[in-house]
């Protein structure tokens, strides 16, 4: 016979590894962290293993849990991939495309009524996080990722390659005027967030040594746009998010040099999912909307 336990406790433990605590994996099963709380403590005793620890920061995967986590996600996500290639896509629920803001705000969503105007019967979740969704386990349908283009086990496709340079508002360029970039850095306030191209320029640039007058860090790069717009420092502008900006003035290239950003944004989706049309319909518009924008420079 064979020995499995309670699969609303391995519902339970693959949800808190997951979402890393109770309240998380409490909203997305639709059930209280207490009941959460409860079965992780059943599936505890039916395995005779501790699989997390509570303390007072919150809980803390064990060794065994760390171990049992593997094997728990790689059957959870068998079971999706069997039960979507038997009865096919659920299609009573929206497609859900996992994104970060920076992608969604500055590239997306300006673009994004002419996908609602051609596919007007499909309805879309957007999961706007800088965690990487877990594709394979279903936790969205589709992602767009800033990367190299590889992910085990998906597809990817390239929407958009970016070439780098710094921007800032006029009157920061004003200031600048006459000064060699390493000399105009070392007064500056450099805007940064997370995955940035600054140390990609700076070495084109020869300024690696360069020690900016300030930093000022931001959890995304829309943000650091908005700061930059308002005077407070230079950012790194990539093509393709800056270009309203650049185009009204509000933001300018102090400097001539423009370099490619070595990381490009894909269409990332694993290869049965194209069994739903809607996946499909996505996926192409993405790329149709690639194609027609301007290559980077």
């Amino acid at each position: 016979m064979r020995r499995l336990p309670s699969l609303r406790g391995l519902q339970a433990f693959e949800a808190v590894a997951r979402m890393g605590n109770l309240a998380g994996a409490a909203d997305l099963l639709g059930i209280t962290p207490s009941a959460v709380s409860h079965r992780l403590r059943g599936l505890e005793e039916e395995l005779g293993k501790q699989l997390l620890r509570r303390t007072a920061s919150g809980l803390c995967m064990t060794n065994a849990g760390q171990r049992y986590r593997v094997g728990v996600e790689d059957a959870f996500a068998q079971l999706t991939r069997a039960t979507s290639a038997l009865v096919g896509p659920d299609l009573s629920r929206p497609l859900t495309v996992s994104l970060s803001a920076s992608i969604g705000v500055r590239w997306l969503m300006p673009r994004f009524d002419r996908f609602r105007t051609r596919h007007p019967d499909i309805e879309i979740s957007i999961l706007s996080t800088n965690r990487l969704a877990d594709l394979s386990a279903g936790e969205a349908d589709l992602a767009l990722r800033h990367g190299l283009g590889a992910w085990p086990d998906l597809c990817s496709d390239l929407v958009l390659s970016c070439s780098v340079s710094p921007l800032c508002a006029p009157s920061v360029a004003e200031e600048m005027a006459g000064a060699s970039s390493v000399e105009a850095l070392a007064k500056a306030t450099l805007l940064e967030c997370p995955h940035d191209d600054w140390d990609t320029w700076l070495e084109a640039a020869d300024a690696t040594d360069v020690k900016p007058a300030k930093r000022l860090k931001f959890p995304d790069c829309s943000m650091a746009v908005v700061a930059a717009i308002h005077g407070q420092g230079i950012v790194m502008g990539y093509s393709g998010f800056a270009d309203e900006e650049l185009a009204a003035g509000t933001l300018v290239k102090p400097f001539d040099l423009t370099v490619p950003a070595i990381k490009a944004y894909y269409i990332v989706y694993p290869p049965e999912r194209l069994n739903d049309v809607r996946v499909r319909a996505f996926r192409d518009w993405i790329l149709s909307e690639r194609a027609l924008a301007p290559r980077a420079a």
